[in-house]
């Protein structure tokens, strides 16, 4: 079993593995050790923010999202030499394709508390009460753009996107997404259940300095206290969405929205909360989540 990440340091996966600094080139004839760092998390729960958080600790670029050749909004540092390289994923663990003890990549668990997830995912998934209405506006030019931004708000109500989205988080469903077919709860058990490391979200936004160099040296790295303070600085949702906005990728910056915890106390509506309190009673309280 592992505890969360605020409470100790990392444990580290293995005792004979080679770790490296990170910044050094990978020679032609070593291309195929390449590590990897995936950090993993259930939609919504802040791997965007976290893989570049880590990427940029480390010095390597973000090279995806695992398993995928899909444009990832998360991928960055391009032009960082390093041996690692770092991936976000929303894959169950049985999926994944790596284990906590293989010698070439590490996994990082990011939990964030599932009321949040609600509020920042109903914002982000959408949720087609009326689909043959929605597949006849698709099927015209520009009928998706009227309907997104025009019809939708007005057909499919906040509190029906909360409702759909608890339940996601609650039972699962592969109604709202694939990546949410299990619940949070089935999400980030075997995680932890196999030994890997699982930082809290809120503890990252509260004590990125510290979180930080506990990430690196589960990673066996070593960074000076000025490095990590620039990293985290630089990865800030403030400086992160002033540069997107700035290069005019208002996409990306959308993407990153608020970067805050606590929301779902104003946001969600009180039988909602209620709903949550009676299912996951016992986990939020372990892991820390007020009621």
């Amino acid at each position: 079993m592992c505890s969360i990440i605020s409470a100790r340091p990392f444990a580290i996966f293995g005792s004979e593995r080679e770790r490296t600094s990170g910044n050094a080139p990978v020679p032609a004839n070593r291309r195929d050790a390449v590590k990897k760092v995936v950090v993993v998390g259930y939609p919504k729960s802040g791997c965007t923010w976290a893989t570049r958080l880590v990427a940029e600790l480390v010095g390597c670029p973000v090279a995806g999202f695992w398993q995928s050749d899909k444009k990832e909004i998360a991928v960055e540092g391009e032009h960082r030499v390093s041996d690692f390289r770092c991936y976000k994923s929303h894959h169950q663990l049985a999926e994944l394709g790596l284990q906590p003890n293989d010698s070439d990549a590490w996994l990082i668990y990011v939990l964030r508390d599932p009321r949040d997830i609600a509020i920042s995912a109903a914002n982000y998934f959408q949720f087609d009460r009326f689909p043959r209405l929605a597949a006849l506006f698709r099927s015209v030019r520009r009928g998706e753009k009227l309907y997104r931004h025009t019809l939708y708000p007005l057909l499919v109500s906040q509190n029906y996107r909360f409702e759909r989205m608890t339940g996601a988080l609650l039972h699962g469903s592969a109604e709202v997404h694939n990546w949410c077919r299990v619940s949070w709860r089935d999400h980030w058990r075997p995680y932890e259940q196999a030994g890997v490391p699982i930082i809290r979200y809120e503890d990252l936004l509260v004590t990125p300095v510290e979180q930080s160099g506990r990430i690196l040296r589960h990673l066996g790295i070593k960074r000076s206290a000025e490095a990590i303070a620039a990293a985290v600085e630089n990865q800030s949702f403030e400086r992160k969405k002033e540069a997107l906005l700035r290069g005019g990728e208002t996409g990306r910056a959308k993407f990153l929205r608020v970067g805050k915890s606590g929301q779902w106390r104003e946001k969600l509506p009180a039988y909602l909360q209620a709903r949550f309190a009676e299912d996951l009673g016992a986990e939020l309280a372990r892991w820390r989540y007020s009621a």
